[in-house]
């Protein structure tokens, strides 16, 4: 399976990161300047948020942040954790959760099963299991869904694969269209990400020199292949994230190259490299706030987020930033639809680090910032969504 490759990657840099860190005598390490302490403690947000599982049968976990203030712990959602009713989820699947319809539905990839479980988020935010679909691809990681609500994309990493499914007003999938293995330089792909207008999807390339595949969708979820975009001059990637900016941003993640690739998306979905930005060791997981003025980077090799403004098409590192966390690895970060919140997923501890987003997109955290998944039994919760 590829997907071997991005974690032979990921561990040598962990060490690499593990050594600059002592040497340096800094938890903050990285290649970026300044900033490494720890951040200002300030009031959770509340907000709810899902981990997948990674277990075998897999469960999704569901939390509200409301009762963490400063000093609190998170409470299950009502009914948590969520069952897939069968569906294996114990090789775990990086990148394999999101919200789609505006946060009325969710999306869960269980490998090696190969399947996505579709659930509906009641008003209480609980989830509801509506169906589960198999993937035609092997080992499905990521899992993506277009802003209009119409299609939801997998990267199938064991098969170097992108599939498309139609999604139902229930949420419902349906198989729509897969790619031919390896087309347009699919390579062990981990995450996926659509533009703003839904038309184009990005694809990284965890092993191999493509770095991001770029495909048009339409409606009815046939890919279209566009362009292979090179991060860092063949550096492997792993995380993506799109800004939803008047000119969107693509942000890839390159743990190799300890940083990340910086794109413009133009007609055609076509995109324009702008610069590539040095991060803290090891990034994996990236996040772009609501208002598409801060990305965050989960730096996994630093035991820390680091974090930027976005000015035009140029960055630059946030006060205070990389901020230090608790965790043995910080690797899958997202951000409240308000803007608000971001968690970071550890998998090593199957616990999440909460943030709270200031206005000027610097981070505060609570006195307490490493909180665990009671009742995870897995050992590869490689996902973390917040609504």
């Amino acid at each position: 399976m590829r997907r071997t490759n991005f974690f032979i990657i990921y561990m040598a840099w962990v060490l690499a990161a593990a050594t600059i860190a002592v040497g340096a005598g800094c938890a903050g390490g990285g290649t970026t300047g300044g900033g490494g302490g720890n951040p200002t403690p300030a009031p959770i947000p509340a907000a709810d948020y899902y981990v997948n599982g990674g277990m075998n049968v897999n469960e999704i976990f569901g939390f509200s942040t409301a009762p963490v203030g400063v000093t609190g712990t998170p409470a299950p959602l009502n009914n948590s954790p969520y069952s897939t009713v069968g569906a294996n989820g114990s090789a775990g699947a990086p990148f394999g959760i999101t919200l789609a319809k505006g946060g009325s539905v969710l999306f869960a990839v269980n490998n090696p099963q190969g399947s996505v479980s579709a659930f509906t988020v009641n008003g209480d935010a609980s989830l509801t299991l509506v169906s589960s679909t198999n993937t035609q691809g092997a080992a499905p990681s990521g899992v993506c869904a277009a802003p209009n609500g119409t299609v939801a994309a997998v990267a199938d990493t064991g098969s170097n694969q992108l599939e498309t499914f139609t999604i139902a007003a229930n949420g419902t999938l349906a198989q729509a269209h897969v790619t031919a293995p390896s087309q347009n330089g699919l390579d062990a792909p981990l995450d996926c990400a659509f533009s703003p207008d839904s038309a184009h999807v990005y694809v990284t390339d965890s092993a191999g020199a493509s770095g991001i595949s770029a495909f048009s969708v339409d409606g009815a979820g046939n890919i279209t292949t566009i362009a292979t975009y090179s991060v860092d001059s063949g550096m492997p990637a792993q995380g993506i994230a799109i800004s939803s900016a008047a000119t969107p941003l693509v942000f890839a993640t390159t743990q190799a190259g300890n940083g990340m690739g910086v794109y413009a998306i133009s007609s055609g979905g076509v995109l324009s490299p702008q610069a590539f930005q040095p991060t803290a060791i090891a990034p994996i997981g990236v996040a772009v706030a609501p208002n598409a003025q801060s990305v965050y980077v989960a730096a996994a090799g630093a035991k820390a987020v680091d974090g930027f403004h976005i000015n035009g098409f140029s960055l630059s590192e946030l006060s205070g930033a990389p901020y230090t966390t608790q965790a043995t690895q910080s690797a899958y970060p997202s951000i409240s639809s308000a803007g608000s919140l971001l968690v970071v997923m550890s998998p090593p501890d199957k616990a999440v680090t909460f943030f709270a987003v200031n206005a000027d997109g610097t981070l505060g955290y609570a006195s307490t910032n490493l909180y665990g998944i009671p009742g995870l039994s897995g050992t590869t919760a490689d996902a973390v969504v917040v609504r």
